[in-house]
């Protein structure tokens, strides 16, 4: 399903002030994807192109430029797809444009005869296009695309961020937390995974001692640490990794450890303390957003679990 309503774009056949959106729109997602816009869009007579891009290529024999004609169509508003009588005479727009070779980008498909034509093309010079699947994942796959996006995309951008929060910037570098066995990183904005897990040793007539905590992958890793740290009379305890993101159970988090520090029954080791700390630390820029639906199904299944109503202690 598309992510992105191309009709947000206003029509480019309505010369009411805001029909250049479109261009405006190509050129900075160019640029961002690394060419040079040395001719960008202009109103007028354009000579067969919208503007010109260049990418530049470094090889063993050197720097190579090679000069895009882009040409841009946006019929979102139609849904009419863009045909051979859209993209007519390539080879002497490109060569009247003196580029090197030709680039489509169209918020719709090409036809299927103008596919044809484009192949026909590839003997003679460089063809490419971009359609809105492909304009899309350039936008989904980088910071300067989601910023662009965020610009021309504003309604569809938030629906998305909604779905797909990603970290708040609140400090100056994402630490993270990685696999203490293996090492990956188990905060990813696009893939958070891994479990946290407290170790606790109860001896009689003695406070419950919070000895150690450690997260990493499950299964495997998990299962090499907890020969590490398991101690006769222990028990551990777990979370999901990606659940302790959510707010609501991250606040539950904070609220237990706080519970339990003040508690006389329960003491935290020096090293389990530095742990947990850490750990809120590091996760509390993924927990200042808004719940997504998912979370919100998590969550939900969460509190109808009365052990885990219950708290970590």
């Amino acid at each position: 399903m598309p992510v992105f309503d191309f009709t947000e774009i206003h029509r480019a056949n309505l010369a009411d002030g805001d029909q250049d959106q479109f261009e405006l729109f190509a050129r900075e997602l160019l640029s961002a994807t690394g060419y040079l816009i040395p001719s960008g869009p202009g109103r007028g007579a354009d000579a067969g192109r919208d503007f010109i891009a260049t990418e530049i290529r470094e090889g063993i024999a050197g720097r190579t430029e090679v000069k895009w004609l882009v040409s841009c169509k946006h019929f979102s508003h139609t849904g009419a797809s863009v045909g051979v009588d859209d993209e007519d005479n390539i080879r002497d727009r490109v060569e009247a444009n003196s580029c090197d070779a030709f680039l489509g980008f169209y918020s719709t498909l090409p036809s299927s005869a103008l596919v044809t034509r484009f192949e026909t093309l590839r003997g003679q010079m460089g063809i490419q296009w971009l359609d809105h699947e492909s304009i899309e994942r350039l936008l989904l796959t980088s910071a300067p695309g989601l910023d662009i996006a965020a610009r021309f995309f504003p309604v569809s951008f938030a629906a998305w961020q909604k779905e797909n929060p990603q970290p708040a910037r609140l400090f100056s570098d994402l630490g993270g937390i990685r696999c203490e066995y293996c090492g990956k990183e188990l905060l990813s904005a696009s893939e958070k995974s891994g479990i946290v897990v407290i170790w606790r040793l109860s001896r009689e007539g003695e406070p419950r001692l919070v000895y150690d905590v450690y997260w990493s992958c499950k299964d495997t890793c998990d299962q090499v640490l907890r020969k590490k740290y398991i101690r006769p009379g222990s028990s551990d305890g777990w979370e999901d990794i990606p659940d302790i993101t959510i707010p609501q159970v991250y606040m539950k988090w904070v609220i237990a450890t706080i519970n339990q520090l003040h508690d006389k029954n329960v003491v935290y080791s020096d090293k389990a303390l530095e742990k947990v700390k850490t750990l809120l630390v590091e996760m509390f820029p993924y927990v200042a957003r808004q719940l997504s639906m998912r979370e919100r199904q998590v969550l939900s299944g969460l509190q109808e679990i009365p052990a885990w109503m219950g708290g970590m202690g």
